[in-house]
């Protein structure tokens, strides 16, 4: 994946997370059960955007992952 499909992808995972939490921090109202929980929706676009954040330092050069550990 280059830069700017990664970037489109952080931008997006972004926005989709703000709007999740949003939503879900909104007042529930007395007798309405919500049919859906915006939880696992903003805790998985969390997740694709630290992905997309570790994807952007292994572009810029910093390595992730196993070579670098003590273990």
């Amino acid at each position: 994946m280059t830069l700017y499909p990664t970037l489109i992808v952080l931008i997006l995972a972004a926005a989709l997370f703000v709007f999740a939490a949003w939503r879900d921090s909104r007042p529930k109202e007395a007798g309405n059960p919500s049919l859906f929980s915006w939880k696992p929706v903003f805790m998985l676009a969390l997740v694709v955007a630290i992905l997309m954040l570790v994807h952007l330092a292994n572009m810029a050069g910093i390595e992730t992952g196993r070579g670098r550990g003590r273990f």
